[in-house]
């Protein structure tokens, strides 16, 4: 019998995550992309921004953040889950958790940036309904080309039918 995977908790992010987030952050990116301590921390500031932290038996799994802006756009800025977490309804959690909030604020549309050589994660999110909207040269640290993905805050369209 193969045991279920431990339920995901989410959460908001709290002040006293950030040291957690930030080392999970140089866990998930190489020092030439991940955040500083004072970049992770303007963007999960303001009114616009949105963290949210997962924890599977009460441990930090890993965050994700987002902002909304005024032209009804809303830009997930990363997400972050720990290696041994992976593949565990993570990062598919934090991500419904943060699309329901771009919903709630009036998202129309929701972006993100993915590096090209990231396979792994351009599967993740086509498979929730993201599409390649263009490449972005030179992106991380004017080196790594980035793709621009784009979804409907709503959700993909039903099969066969585009918007």
């Amino acid at each position: 019998m193969i045991p279920s995977p431990l339920p995901v908790t989410i959460r908001p992010y709290m002040r006293g995550d950030l040291a957690r987030l930030h080392e999970i952050d140089r866990i998930c990116f190489s020092p030439t992309i991940a955040y500083s301590l004072a970049e992770l921390r303007f963007y999960l500031s303001g009114r616009k921004a949105i963290g949210r932290v997962a924890e599977l038996s009460g441990l930090i799994a890993g965050f994700a953040v987002g902002r909304t802006e005024d032209n009804g756009l809303a830009h997930v800025i990363t997400l972050d889950v720990l290696p041994d977490a992976r593949r565990q309804g993570v990062g598919k959690a934090l991500m419904e958790d943060l699309h329901a909030e771009f919903r709630r604020r009036g998202a129309g549309y929701v972006i993100l940036e993915v590096s090209v050589d990231n396979f792994g994660a351009k599967r993740f999110y086509l498979g929730l309904g993201y599409r390649f909207a263009g490449l972005l040269p030179g992106y991380y640290n004017g080196e790594t080309d980035a793709c621009l993905m784009i979804r409907p805050a709503a959700g993909p369209p039903p099969e066969g039918i585009d918007r």
